[in-house]
């Protein structure tokens, strides 16, 4: 073993598997959202889970000050859509793969999962924060793979 450094740790991190997610905000500087990889379950009593994103992000701050987000697990045809949201594009939010649940949460279309999420708590961790949310609503799609990255590709399959 050697002792790791930025880039040797990110290459051995990029050979976990992990799904994709989106994850949406309303902060004041407007409607935020990011392509996330960092997700998971936490707790089933009470209902929790964790995602992760960087605090230099306008979605961590959109997050943090609303204390809710959206969160969309994309489906493995939503390869351009993880795209869009993982760019500095001004205008996410524009096009038809963007449904509105009706207090106006901005879903990916069609995503495997979209839950409606209430912050718990933060935690700070570096660069990045860790963002503890209960799930307050969802809806599921189940007839569809999701959409995988691994080794710095999207759409690896099953």
């Amino acid at each position: 073993m050697t002792t790791p450094n930025e880039t040797d740790f990110r290459k051995a991190m990029s050979h976990f598997a992990t799904g994709v997610a989106v994850v949406t905000a309303k902060g004041s500087e407007g409607e935020q959202g990011a392509t996330i990889s960092a997700l998971t379950s936490v707790s089933l009593d009470p209902l929790l889970l964790l995602i992760c994103l960087n605090r230099a992000s306008a979605t961590y701050r959109a997050i943090a000050e609303a204390g809710v987000f959206g969160l969309s697990i994309l489906g493995n045809d939503h390869k351009d859509v993880a795209m869009l949201f993982a760019s500095r594009t001004a205008d996410k939010f524009g096009s038809d793969v963007i449904e509105r649940a009706a207090d106006g949460t901005a879903f990916v279309r069609n995503a495997l999962v979209k839950m409606h999420c209430e912050l718990v708590e933060t935690f700070q961790g570096g660069t990045h924060a860790l963002f503890m949310a209960c799930p307050v609503a969802l809806e599921l799609d189940e007839n569809r793979p999701p959409l995988l990255y691994f080794q710095g590709q999207l759409g690896i399959t099953l």
